[in-house]
């Protein structure tokens, strides 16, 4: 059936019609309905879709194509299973962004390697120039399916007049309004126009109707940018210029080939004469890359000062934890004193990490020794450091609590560490693709962050410190999403009644009362929190 699709004459006009078929679902999980298992459902078909109708686009599928797309399922389930705000606000604007580089990597005009930068070049030529040039292409399947009757000039008429009421359709709309203010006997008078054409603005429908007509025409659009892709000037003048310079030789060899033909007495001495050069390889400019003594050089007087940073911070950053500070430094003072410094400090490390492993020119044997000591020197160094900054955090979070940021920036140190260890194991073995690692980690650590219950991870750690302490922020732990209700009011019920009173006086913040929504809303944490809550509020 699918290659019945991809040869059919109509492939336009089934590929325009499925993606308002699309549009239909998507008004219809979406509009006026909070994002749950709609999410989801919409991603898998949107791949479907892709799928189907450009599948003679795609390049061979790999391992990687695996990983994004299970990378993209789980991401999108979050709206499903989880419900912390900060995290669906990130994932509604990663998960588009993924699932275009993935589209663009599979079937993108330009074929990229998927750790390439120019990647993202391509996605945004897709999504803008290459999409919207096929939105015309949507009236010129409607003309030509519509006057299947007509003769060719006919059509052509009926498509400019189209284009015509479309292009005009703005402009009315402004200056009746204009007018409309300017006038009042000519607003009078369209008023009296029927009661209906009053009240058209105002049917439920007729939003409905323009999402789906918008939403179809953007789907189609970008798949069609997929399968009609435009060529531009330059591309065509550089193609041209290629294919005239390979004529004209190919012209030319011919040519002599005929003249030694004619004169076979000279054969011999003619061919020498004529004998093309061997073809040479194409040139390659060479990449940029640092020269190793200037590298080195800077390597070294980095280090010097990490080096003496580090031995300085041994004097107190292991007594720390036991209570031997600097002298009239708190824990607050001690755990806000550089803590921002120390973490722009490994971030600037890990610049001139990529940097001297990336673009730094290979040198001679005892060169590469020394380049691979000063890299693992400041790789040392920038774990210290790293170390430091976890430390003062947890000193901080002890005297104050847990929350959100604190959180993340805890993930983000620990994203930081397995960098440093990537970085580490690419000095000793050069044959190891940094970036493309680096890109896979930040992705699988993104996913993890999103899976690891970060609601329900504070709401436990806050209430581990206040079994050490006796000291709780109540109105805080209430203000967690839906993912940490359950344990909250055992919490409340078995030890701390306080915040039962704060957890029902904020339930309007948490938004539990589903009777309004439907099934496209429907969320896991929410659900289960709904249940807890009207527990909670008998006992």
């Amino acid at each position: 059936m699918i290659d019945k699709i991809m040869s059919s004459p109509q492939r336009a006009l089934i590929t325009l019609l499925s993606a308002w078929m699309l549009a239909i679902i998507h008004q219809y999980l979406f509009y006026g309905n909070e994002l749950g298992v709609s999410y989801p459902i919409f991603v898998i078909l949107f791949y479907v879709f892709m799928y189907l109708f450009a599948r003679d686009r795609m390049r061979s599928f790999k391992f990687i194509d695996a990983f994004v797309a299970g990378l993209v399922l789980l991401l999108s389930l979050t709206f499903l299973f989880y419900d912390n705000e900060l995290l669906r606000v990130l994932n509604f604007l990663v998960v588009p962004g993924v699932v275009i580089l993935h589209m663009t990597y599979l079937m993108g005009r330009k074929r990229k390697q998927w750790w390439e930068i120019g990647l993202i070049g391509t996605a945004i030529d897709h999504v803008l120039p290459q999409a919207i040039r096929h939105w015309g292409t949507v009236a010129a399947i409607a003309v030509r399916a519509g006057g299947r009757g007509m003769g060719k000039s006919q059509k052509t008429v009926v498509f400019k007049v189209f284009i015509g009421l479309v292009a005009s359709l703005p402009i009315l709309i402004v200056v009746i309004a204009l007018l409309s203010s300017a006038d009042g006997v000519f607003d009078q008078y369209l008023a009296g126009f029927p009661e209906w054409l009053n009240q058209l603005a105002f049917t439920p429908g007729i939003p409905r109707i323009i999402w789906i007509v918008i939403v179809g025409i953007v789907l189609f659009g970008y798949v069609w940018g997929f399968v009609q892709p435009m060529q531009y000037e330059a591309e065509k003048r550089e193609n041209a210029h290629w294919k005239n310079g390979a004529a004209s030789t190919s012209i030319t060899r011919n040519h002599m080939q005929e003249v030694s033909a004619v004169n076979p007495a000279t054969e011999g001495q003619f061919t020498n004469k004529i004998t093309p050069e061997p073809e040479r390889p194409p040139v390659h400019q060479e990449a940029f890359r640092l020269d190793p003594i200037i590298v080195g050089t800077m390597l070294i007087v980095i280090n010097f000062v990490y080096v003496l940073f580090v031995l300085v911070q041994f004097s107190y950053l292991f007594g720390a934890g036991e209570g031997h500070l600097p002298v009239e430094l708190s824990y607050a003072e001690y755990a806000r004193s550089g803590f921002v410094e120390l973490i722009l400090v490994t971030g600037i490390n890990f610049f001139i990490l990529i940097v001297a492993l990336q673009y730094t020119r290979p040198s001679g044997k005892a060169g590469s020794i020394v380049h691979q000591v000063l890299l693992l020197i400041l790789v040392s160094c920038s774990a210290i450091m790293l170390y430091s900054a976890f430390m003062r955090l947890n000193l901080y979070e002890q005297a104050y609590g847990y929350t959100y940021i604190r959180f993340l920036v805890h993930a983000f140190m620990i994203f930081l560490a397995l960098l440093l260890l990537i970085a580490g194991l690419r000095i000793r073995y050069t044959s190891i693709p940094l970036i493309r690692w680096y890109i896979v980690l930040a992705l699988t650590a993104y996913v993890a962050v999103n899976y690891v219950g970060m609601d329900k991870r504070i709401a436990e750690l806050n209430i581990e410190r206040y079994h050490q302490t006796g000291n709780i922020d109540a109105t805080y732990l209430a203000s967690l999403s839906a993912d940490a209700v359950p344990l909250l009011r055992e919490f409340a019920l078995e030890e701390y009644p306080d915040l039962k009173r704060e957890m029902l006086e904020h339930q309007a913040y948490l938004d539990m009362d589903t009777s309004d929504r439907s099934w496209p809303s429907y969320n896991v944490a929410r659900h289960r929190a709904e249940l807890e809550m009207s527990k909670l509020r008998t006992e």
